[in-house]
């Protein structure tokens, strides 16, 4: 799934200060309007994945707050990110190309960190569709298995065995003693 990027919802900012930021979750739920961001987050992930690959990548997450108050006629624009924003870039640096995630939690949504899978200009408000993400070797074309949307039909038709094939570093070379490659 490709994600939202720094760069292109900062580039949305600066274009819609007026437009009203609406966050949509799971099942057309949304962010009460009077929500409040509070943190910027810049995280750096250095991994490396079962094939013995380094990576390393920076998200940055912002922190959204429902309040227990919540008022109708009061409503977050992207304006008001944008001079948040600028306060934020006095003490940290946020690259271009870091992932944008917006960690949310309420009383009926236990807290975690969505990625931002759409957005569109709806009327007057910019809506940011949030997804969960999913698990995903990374290193599945040396280890022989399938990405997320070949498995995917598989699961749809019923198949939940996934095999690896003959080169697969997750299949042991030696039964007896070795153990599989990079799973």
């Amino acid at each position: 799934m490709e994600s939202l990027t720094w760069i292109k919802f900062k580039q949305q900012m600066e274009l819609y200060p007026d437009l009203e930021l609406k966050f949509i979750y799971h099942n057309d739920q949304t962010i009460f309007p009077n929500f409040h961001i509070t943190e910027f987050k810049l995280a750096t992930i250095e991994a490396v994945d079962c094939g013995g690959n380094l990576d390393s990548w920076k998200e940055i997450i912002l922190q959204v707050l429902e309040p227990k108050d919540k008022v109708k006629n009061d409503r977050f624009y992207l304006g008001k990110i944008e001079n948040i924003y600028s306060k934020v870039a006095k003490a940290i640096t946020i690259p271009d190309d870091a992932i944008l995630r917006i960690e949310f939690g309420n009383q009926t949504t236990a807290m975690r960190q969505f990625f931002v899978s759409e957005t569109q200009i709806d009327g007057s408000a910019y809506v940011m569709h949030l997804k969960d993400g999913a698990t995903e070797c990374k290193a599945k074309v040396s280890c022989g298995k399938p990405n997320v949307d070949e498995i995917m039909p598989l699961q749809l038709a019923g198949i939940q065995k996934i095999e690896t094939n003959s080169t697969s570093c997750c299949k042991p070379s030696n039964e007896k003693k070795e153990k599989a490659g990079c799973c």
